[in-house]
């Protein structure tokens, strides 16, 4: 029974995105709904949301939350820093893509990654999360990257 419900809420969540899509205005608050449902819906404890920027050759850092570490950043109250979170290059200096990072990786591919521990993936670069991770006494863990 448990089960259905959590089902039935998730359907409502994925509804409630549905309708802020053509109805919301406000482009970072529609953002923080689909970064919220995201979530919920994953049971995930942070996420982060890109943008794509002007000249597409980055992924910049539009919303930051992690609920252990009470961090919500981004959205409705203006970009992350960017000299906190510097954007992340879909490019190498040689033009050759940016496959090492699992979000320009996606990004690029237009593919879904899931990673079930960022410490034991092979393939990609997780050194910025492994440096938060110190910083902040976090331990990152699961990665569900999802290009829209």
């Amino acid at each position: 029974m448990e089960q259905i419900e959590d089902f039935f809420r998730r359907f409502e969540q994925l509804n409630d995105i549905g309708v802020s899509l053509s109805s919301e205005r406000e482009l970072p608050r529609l953002l923080e709904k689909i970064l919220s449902a995201a979530k919920q819906i994953t049971h995930a404890d942070a996420g982060t949301l890109y943008l794509l920027s002007e000249d597409q050759r980055q992924l910049c850092f539009e919303i930051v939350c992690n609920d252990t570490l009470a961090i919500n950043i981004g959205g409705t109250f203006g970009p992350p820093d960017p000299a906190l979170f510097p954007p992340l290059p879909l490019y190498r200096p040689d033009g050759s893509r940016n496959d090492n990072m699992v979000a320009a990786y996606a990004a690029l591919a237009g593919v879904t990654i899931n990673i079930a521990d960022a410490y034991e993936a092979e393939g990609f670069d997780f050194y910025g999360t492994r440096q938060f991770d110190a910083k902040t006494g976090y331990r990152s863990q699961s990665f569900l990257t999802v290009p829209m």
